[in-house]
């Protein structure tokens, strides 16, 4: 499994790369997180952000379980927000994120041939338009490996299956659902069965029972869309040969190889998307009319300028939101078994900051 960078809607990222910035190259954990810092100060809010934090524990992470020189090579590149419509990019920054990325391929000669892969959200009718416009510059583009397009709206991949024959779709994280409660990962879990059901029991009947209904709703947890043979037959009839999971702690068995058949994952790290919707909270920060019903109007990008950082007592993660999307941050890699990691077929996504 190789390590690939979702870069966001700022050309910027592709400056960083082709300055050999992003690779790091010998820089230790401390320097390599002041480095992040100092070059991204577009993704990082005005007065202290736990993202400053999260930063540095993902990269010692990253570290420890793959190897020391991780960001020494940069195989794959994602570019664009996976939920909002509104920071999408025009055709001519779409255009120039094709020629950066190609002068990145010259500049740093890969390990293996690189590609490019477009990262879409669910989109409404007028954005449709408009993606269909960057779909078709980039079908016609002449690349070696196949340009890719992540899903997050069967309404896009309706487009690409009978439009774009030269794209291949993936579907990621809004589209391929997996529980993602936090309640369950840092509080554990207990069972309290209905009193009919524990009358005239022992004690030791009850605590079977309870256990019995945990041990069930933890393989619950543990499961997605993709470990279903019919969903993983439904990815095949549409040529989609990739998913996305968000990396979760304490639930091993999400990674299970074994339920994944030949679709390859994404393994997303460390924002764990909790949930999503069209109302934009951090857009109300300016402009309070949208905060409680959706508009249609252009869109300040108030998320360039803040994130919104949720104080939650007894809790060890960080649960932040930007735009109109909230994340918690997933750390600890012990959870990410070693036939996993192996898989030439699955990826490692990180995103150093919350994408924006």
């Amino acid at each position: 499994m190789d390590i690939y960078i979702h870069l966001w809607t700022n050309l910027e990222y592709f400056d960083l790369l082709n300055e050999n910035k992003l690779l790091s190259t010998g820089k230790q954990d401390r320097e390599l997180a002041s480095f992040f810092m100092e070059n991204f100060p577009w993704e990082l809010a005005e007065t202290i952000s736990p993202q400053y934090e999260i930063n540095f524990m993902w990269i010692r992470e990253i570290k420890k379980k793959f190897w020391v020189d991780a960001f020494n090579k940069i195989g794959w590149i994602y570019y664009w927000s996976d939920n909002c419509e509104y920071l999408a990019p025009t055709k001519i920054e779409l255009e120039k994120a094709i020629d950066k990325f190609l002068e990145f391929n010259k500049n740093f000669p890969p390990h293996k041939v690189r590609s490019f892969t477009l990262v879409t959200p669910y989109v409404w009718y007028k954005m449709l338009e408009r993606l269909e416009e960057w779909l078709e510059y980039l079908n016609n583009l002449k690349i070696k490996n196949p340009i890719e397009v992540v899903v997050n709206d069967y309404g896009v991949l309706r487009v690409i299956i009978n439009k774009y024959k030269n794209l291949k779709p993936i579907f990621w994280r809004v589209i391929h659902k997996i529980l993602k409660t936090p309640l369950i990962d840092t509080f554990g879990y207990e069972a309290h069965p209905a009193w009919e059901l524990i009358k005239n029991k022992s004690e030791q009947e009850k605590l079977k029972l309870r256990e019995e209904i945990v041990k069930w709703q933890m393989k619950f947890y543990n499961s997605s869309e993709v470990s279903l043979d019919l969903y993983r037959n439904f990815l095949s009839k549409y040529s989609v040969e990739r998913v996305a999971l968000d990396f979760m702690e304490k639930r091993e068995k999400l990674f299970d190889n074994s339920r994944f058949g030949d679709i390859g994952i994404d393994l997303y790290y460390p924002w764990a998307l909790i949930f999503t919707g069209r109302l934009c909270d951090t857009s109300a920060i300016e402009n309070p009319s949208r905060w409680f019903y959706a508009t249609d109007d252009i869109c300040p990008r108030t998320c360039n300028r803040y994130d919104v950082s949720y104080k939650v007592k007894t809790v060890w993660y960080k649960m932040i939101q930007r735009w109109n999307a909230w994340y918690r941050s997933e750390l600890n890699l012990d959870f990410l078994s070693n036939d996993f990691i192996k898989n030439k077929n699955n990826r490692f996504i990180f995103s150093p900051f919350i994408s924006v």
